[in-house]
């Protein structure tokens, strides 16, 4: 029977809500086991030649995985009361955006324990494992602390800010201007990275970048705990989702240059990046780097912009103002990975 009280029936409702949204995590979680398998259906559908219409279908699929994950993101954040439960199924969506960089790193990590082959079986025991643990756990509905953000909170955030802000004037700009080039060739790509390298190759500026960028994880990891236990907007969403896609992919690509292409002797040149000549498609081991790769551009592009977006606020500058902005910067980081990810899967001007 329906309850006469509309304050009542509206509370119900809420709670009902409230409870699909707790359990949304289950959805970003089934669609990242199905992750490898886009990948691997992809490269194989090129290989068989299948039309291109089949084997972009097929990797969009695999681009849908962290872009369900960011929609729980969304949505748990958007929620007029945050459940302990709900918590946990923010952070873990957000897991769950991160999980190209995640089985690249894995795909690593396994090719340097010298065990081929076995990359989903692995990637499949680890996320049923956090899926069974998360579900008990979740069961507990743990109690959400509202920390207030005091000094020491604020003074982390803007380090953060003025050290991001410092690795990409000195090396993530000149870096992606490079990428960009990608679609002029290797041979472009490379002349304009040997000019570059003698800046940030630098015996002097290399370990302080390094130690930047690992700042910028430990940091992040502290920043986006209360990121995931209040209230938050789509842009609000989109910097908490594409900070924790950064942790996982800086971590990632720092173990890929220095721990494998370095200490193998691997020039990691343009042509190392899109696995030339065989191509990144065509590559059953290198496709996943498509992903990984064009998301981290957008997902760096897009957690600036956010950033930026906190300061302007923060600065009292008007709404209209500063969401413009955002937006602007967001769409031009959406052009900038589609010309990078253009030049990597082998288009040339």
């Amino acid at each position: 029977m329906l309850t006469a009280n509309p304050a009542a029936r509206n509370l119900v409702e809420t709670e009902s809500v409230s409870v699909l949204f707790e359990w949304l995590w289950l959805l970003p979680f089934a669609a990242a086991l199905y992750y490898p398998w886009a990948l691997s259906w992809s490269n194989q559908a090129h290989l068989s030649g299948a039309s291109p219409l089949v084997t972009v279908a097929i990797m969009l699929t695999a681009y849908a995985v962290p872009a369900m994950a960011f929609t729980c993101v969304y949505f748990t954040g958007a929620q007029p009361v945050i459940s302990g439960r709900m918590v946990l199924a923010r952070r873990l969506a957000c897991l769950a955006v991160a999980a190209p960089p995640a089985y690249t790193l894995l795909g690593v990590l396994l090719y340097l324990m010298k065990i081929y082959g076995h990359d989903i079986a692995v990637w499949t025991g680890l996320w049923l494992a956090l899926i069974g643990y998360f579900t008990m756990h979740s069961s507990t509905k743990p109690v959400v602390s509202f920390p207030a953000s005091d000094s020491a909170y604020r003074r982390l955030r803007v380090a953060h800010g003025i050290s991001s802000l410092a690795i990409m004037v000195v090396f993530l700009a000149p870096h992606l201007f490079n990428h960009l080039l990608g679609v002029f060739g290797a041979d472009v790509h490379r002349a304009v990275m040997e000019a570059l390298r003698v800046v940030y190759r630098n015996a002097v500026l290399e370990p302080i970048i390094i130690v930047a960028f690992f700042f910028q994880i430990l940091s992040g990891l502290v920043l986006i705990r209360p990121k995931t236990i209040s209230r938050a907007d789509m842009l609000d969403a989109l910097q908490t989702a594409s900070g924790a896609y950064l942790t996982l992919f800086i971590a990632s690509h720092i173990n890929s240059v220095f721990t494998l292409a370095r200490y193998f002797g691997t020039e990691t040149d343009y042509k190392w990046a899109v696995a030339d000549p065989v191509g990144l498609v065509a590559d059953a081991w290198s496709i996943r780097l498509l992903p990984h790769y064009s998301l981290a551009v957008f997902f760096l592009i897009a957690h600036l912009a956010c950033g930026m977006r906190v300061v302007m606020r923060n600065h009292d500058v008007r709404p209209a103002v500063y969401s413009a902005s955002t937006w602007g910067v967001i769409l031009v980081g959406g052009l900038v990975t589609a010309i990078i990810t253009a030049g990597m899967i082998g288009a040339r001007l």
